[in-house]
């Protein structure tokens, strides 16, 4: 095939850069063309032109047409459009973005740059024009849409707060956005949180603890999760917070967070924890809380070389109350009686209900008989005054057992057993008062 003579002149215009023609049209181009003007349906068209659309250069003449076929019909249209404007004005740029069908069938994305050649009355006679394959970064942008498109769906969707952080140049941090969840539970619109940094929303105190986290977040440069507790305008609430860095192309650092609302959680969790350790009845502890305590009592006193007072306290008469007024009123009855071992204890101390009418109490730092003696006597004098149940009062009657650490008992079995065993010998010798299980 003879040499187009479209291409000859296309030499001739760039002969001195010949060279540099050859590099750009075989380096960072995909093609180039050169139209005629004057005869419209002749252009000449680069072999890489041709192979960029899968086709062989030898199979393709230089007419109009050939591309004209395959390019997009709604593309060619706008080109058109575009090339008339160029024409019209030499300042208004030729630059579209069109797409071609690739000789197997798929889509092409060419970035499509051209310059009208003009006579001396400024008539364009030629255009010229270069191809590049930009169809990779479409693809690229494709999926950044799609992944964005999801991440939208995901912030907005969920029934989780999430919230966006760009991290400053000064290493600070500034919220960017917030999803309708977070809006709601917070109370805090978006309009307010915008453009804020932790201390200016949540003030000093709150807001440093929070961009503590953000911190580690960053440092770690991985996701973190942990709990914290918030006092918002929507009301204190417990999160269930993870923070994920995000660290962009540009070098600029984000955070997304994703907060979930455990209050009710953590509420039923406290609940259950407080079911677990408390009498339902008279609210102070239970068994196992009371042996819980009893253990770490004996295992820091140990250390200390200090000595405590275990004491086991059963009710004299309560049996009769319950065959005469009930057991709601045997349930008032222990309800007061579990409230006067309070009074009559410090806070440092521990009551405890471990089974039907039978109470303990663990005194601290009980190094000194008389002291504990105090402590019996007033328990013994509170819990024998006159008890008001709704139609009338009762009187109950208290056989303490006494057993000190380490004197009389090295483990939490045998220390209750011998308090027991003092209280039983106090009821075999008609009930009533207090007795040490050694003196």
């Amino acid at each position: 095939m003879s040499e187009n003579y479209l291409k000859k002149e296309l030499y001739e215009r760039v002969k001195r850069s010949s060279n540099i023609f050859e590099f750009i049209q075989r380096g960072s181009l995909d093609g180039i063309w050169y139209w005629d003007l004057k005869k419209p349906e002749n252009e000449w068209m680069s072999p890489e032109f041709w192979k960029t659309l899968g086709y062989d250069p030898e199979e393709k003449q230089h007419y109009v047409k050939e591309w004209q076929d395959i390019i997009f019909k709604e593309d060619l249209e706008k080109i058109q459009v575009e090339l008339e404007k160029h024409f019209a004005d030499g300042d208004y740029p030729f630059n579209e973005v069109v797409r071609y069908r690739h000789k197997k069938g798929h889509i092409v994305w060419i970035q499509c740059r051209g310059i009208a050649v003009r006579d001396d009355e400024g008539v364009p006679i030629r255009m010229l024009g270069a191809h590049v394959d930009i169809t990779h970064y479409k693809k690229a942008e494709e999926e950044i849409a799609r992944i964005s498109e999801e991440y939208e769906k995901v912030f907005n969707g969920t029934q989780d707060a999430m919230f966006l952080i760009e991290v400053t140049k000064d290493n600070g941090f500034r919220y960017l956005r917030t999803n309708e969840a977070h809006q709601i539970k917070t109370g805090i619109s978006l309009e307010t949180i915008k453009g804020k940094t932790p201390v200016e929303l949540l003030g000093e105190r709150q807001g440093e603890v929070v961009q503590k986290n953000y911190r580690t977040c960053i440092e770690r440069q991985q996701s973190i999760q942990y709990e914290e507790v918030l006092a918002l305008p929507g009301g204190e609430i417990v999160w269930l917070t993870t923070l994920t860095p995000i660290l962009k192309e540009d070098g600029k650092s984000y955070i997304v967070g994703s907060a979930m609302d455990i209050t009710d959680k953590k509420q039923l969790e406290k609940e259950l924890e407080r079911s677990a350790n408390y009498d339902k009845l008279t609210q102070i502890p239970n068994r196992r809380l009371f042996f819980d305590r009893l253990n770490h009592l004996m295992a820091t006193y140990e250390r200390e070389r200090k000595s405590f007072a275990l004491l086991f306290v059963d009710l004299d008469g309560f049996k009769d109350i319950n065959d005469k007024y009930g057991h709601k009123a045997g349930d008032d009855v222990l309800i007061e009686v579990a409230d006067r071992l309070v009074e009559c204890t410090r806070k440092s101390d521990t009551v405890a209900r471990i089974g039907g009418d039978e109470f303990t109490v663990l005194l601290r730092n009980a190094d000194e008989y008389s002291d504990i003696e105090k402590i019996a006597g007033k328990i013994q004098r509170s819990i024998e005054q006159p008890i008001d149940l709704e139609t009338t009062s009762c009187n109950v009657g208290v056989s303490i057992g006494i057993a000190r650490y380490p004197k009389d008992g090295v483990n939490a079995d045998a220390l209750l057993a011998n308090a027991d065993w003092s209280m039983y010998e106090i009821k075999k010798n008609g009930k009533g008062g207090y007795k040490f299980y050694s003196y």
